[in-house]
């Protein structure tokens, strides 16, 4: 969710003021204006940590980092004022005192580079929602915060989801997504995929991608972006879905960007069963291109290509079978090939994961998802083949700047660990087969005996030296 707005800021005393500049309609667009505009300034979501504040109103995202470090001690009854003529939201939020003033002898830069210094955990984030209260204009009432948020296809659903005879609990973990901000939704994905993180399984397909018996490697899979015709079933379920003109239509308050990243979420996790599968779904295809991707199974909207690139390599690292970096980074480069090559592979693709779903207790996520996208990448005014290559183009370029620190799952200190374990294991492993040929054998082969051990040795090395020095990534 790095797409976020933001906020004006001073301080005074031991408080910290903050002003907020809610961009509403008031019955006017901005020449060129595309994306949506906060319709209730009740509907919000507050979450505060030592040195961040992160408020989602109605549909907008605001970001704050402060130079001092807030009171967390006493959140109550906090209140946020609301001027409608200026559209301005503002609080005032408790700091402790300005360390600054404790050690006169500290700059203001030392100060900046402190600041800029301090990493935002998501699961520090302490919900103040609850807390706080809301006053508009010269209202003398206060009103409680609401939790009304959109979901689905361009967030253009409201209320209660319908459940389509499905044990929500099972498939998503966002049963209610409409009571659930796409702020908590974020921070409830990164705490599950912490948690979930299995340290030797990934491991275990470090060196060496483990495919099981009678399976084939999935690293070795070649693409067919020809393959790309519609069977029977396949043409009846597009005209279906695309027969009337206005369900070809988008809502005039959408965000690009929200669309074209929900598709690329779920463009990746079908690229990663396509390679699983050798592009035959089984009975596991369903639940691998659901749970790879955050906007199915989180319900999260995606404004920023890098968090959706991050976050299925994040997933893919944690649930499927196969918990490889270099295969998750060969699945994102599959995605910008097909965006590359041939839109109608993407829309066979989709219809394939329509059918999936269908015969299982994920139909919801077609009605929610895929039919829309179905209907999105059908539609050549919208989205053009060269819109798609623009999507690949920009993909592209964050793969280029997506590392294993960014995953946030400490993968370079487990590689460094797991390295060292090997090396350990391999030189008490030449130590022990020279000790044993020295004893059963004469000087002169014991002495051959050892240098054989020795090039073994080297050898065994340079594979772990390379290893070492793709630890940069």
């Amino acid at each position: 969710m790095t797409n976020s707005t933001q906020v004006n800021h001073s301080y005074k005393d031991n408080a910290c003021e903050l002003e907020l500049h809610v961009r509403k309609a008031n019955g006017e667009v901005s020449e060129g204006h595309t994306g949506r505009f906060v319709e209730n300034i009740r509907n919000c979501d507050i979450f505060i940590e030592d040195y961040h504040v992160l408020i989602y109103l109605d549909v907008q995202l605001y970001k704050f980092r402060s130079t001092r470090r807030f009171d967390l001690k006493d959140l109550k009854n906090i209140c946020f004022a609301f001027n409608s003529k200026d559209n301005v939201l503002q609080v005032s939020l408790p700091c402790l005192p300005s360390s600054e003033e404790e050690h006169p002898e500290k700059n203001s830069q030392e100060n900046k580079t402190k600041t800029a210094e301090r990493p935002l955990d998501l699961w520090k984030l302490k919900r103040i929602t609850d807390n706080c209260l809301l006053k508009i204009d010269d209202n003398a009432e206060l009103l409680r915060p609401e939790g009304s948020y959109g979901y689905g296809f361009a967030s253009k659903f409201r209320g209660r989801i319908k459940t389509f005879d499905c044990d929500l609990d099972t498939i998503t973990r966002m049963p209610e997504p409409d009571r659930i901000s796409p702020l908590q939704r974020l921070i409830d994905r990164d705490i599950d995929e912490m948690k979930n993180f299995c340290r030797d399984q990934y491991k275990l397909n470090f060196v060496e991608l483990q495919v099981p018996d009678g399976l084939d490697n999935p690293m070795h899979y070649t693409y067919n972006f020809k393959d790309a015709t519609l069977d029977r079933d396949e043409e009846y379920l597009l005209h279906n879905l695309t027969a009337k003109p206005e369900q070809m239509q988008m809502s005039d308050q959408y965000d690009p960007m929200e669309v074209d990243c929900g598709l690329i979420s779920i463009l990746l996790a079908i690229c990663y069963d396509v390679r699983f599968t050798s592009n035959e779904p089984n009975c596991e295809s369903a639940w691998t291109r659901s749970i790879l991707s955050a906007t199915l199974t989180y319900f999260e909207p995606f404004t920023s290509l890098k968090d959706v690139a991050i976050s299925f390599m994040r997933r893919s690292l944690i649930y499927p079978l196969y918990r490889n970096y270099e295969l998750s980074r060969q699945c994102v480069e599959d995605c910008i090939a097909a965006l590359q090559n041939n839109s109608q592979w993407i829309l066979k693709q989709l219809l394939i994961t329509h059918d999936c779903f269908s015969l299982n207790e994920r139909a919801v996520f077609n009605h929610y998802y895929i039919e829309d996208y179905i209907r999105y990448v059908a539609n050549q005014n919208i989205c053009s083949n060269s819109h798609l290559q623009m999507l690949a183009h920009n993909l592209k370029n964050v793969l280029f700047d997506v590392f294993k620190k960014d995953l946030g799952l400490g993968l370079q200190e487990l590689e460094t660990e797991l390295l060292k374990e090997l090396i350990t294991d391999i030189h008490i492993a030449a130590s022990s087969t020279s000790e044993d040929e020295s004893v059963e054998t004469e000087t002169d082969s014991s002495s051959t005996s050892s240098d054989s051990s020795d090039d073994s040795d080297s050898d065994g090395d340079s594979v772990i030296e390379q290893k070492m020095e793709s630890l940069k990534l």
